[in-house]
């Protein structure tokens, strides 16, 4: 039976960049489960001439969204690990974030790329003519570099000598 010598549970101390952290991760879990639930239910449940009905299509959707809502619970698991200063939390966070850098960061070059090959960036919008197609898409693109600079700061972040301490001795308070 595990006892602890100084702390409990409740009272360990939380660094802030763990909290903001954990904040962070549990925004995008929500809006990465609300994007899938809406790909599911336009997928799914609309019927529109527009949604293919396409067996492949809906098979890679629900692939898509099962893997989403997987990232998800790994995410709610984590933000929970992160509060009580769990090892493998960190550990977790710092995949998390490897995975967001890879997969914003593409996002973000293919957009850049569509937009630099794309012979409709210099379109203007009807009710605006002074803002072009390829303003959207440079909008979309630093957005994405965002979201995958998130992904950097917690691969940095959690990989700071004061972070991993703070880690590793809420694992040492416990005693055997």
């Amino acid at each position: 039976m595990l006892r602890y010598d100084l702390m409990t549970d409740e009272q360990v101390h939380v660094p802030a960049g763990v909290a903001v952290a954990a904040v962070v991760l549990g925004l995008m879990a929500f809006l990465g489960l609300l994007a899938a639930a809406a790909a599911a239910i336009a997928l799914f449940v609309i019927r529109s001439p527009l949604i293919p009905r396409i067996p492949a299509v809906r098979m890679a959707t629900a692939g898509m969204d099962a893997l989403t809502l997987a990232l998800v619970i790994l995410a709610v698991c984590t933000i929970i690990g992160l509060f009580r200063l769990k090892v493998w939390a960190r550990y977790s966070i710092a995949f998390l974030g490897l995975l967001d850098f890879l997969v914003f960061g593409i996002m973000t070059i293919g957009v850049l790329i569509a937009r630099a090959k794309s012979g409709m960036a210099s379109l203007t919008l009807p009710n605006n003519p002074n803002f072009t197609l390829g303003d959207i898409l440079l909008g979309v693109a630093v957005f994405y570099a965002v979201l995958a600079l998130i992904g950097v700061w917690w691969m940095i972040y959690f990989n700071l000598t004061s972070v991993r301490a703070a880690f590793a001795g809420s694992d040492a308070r416990l005693t055997p």
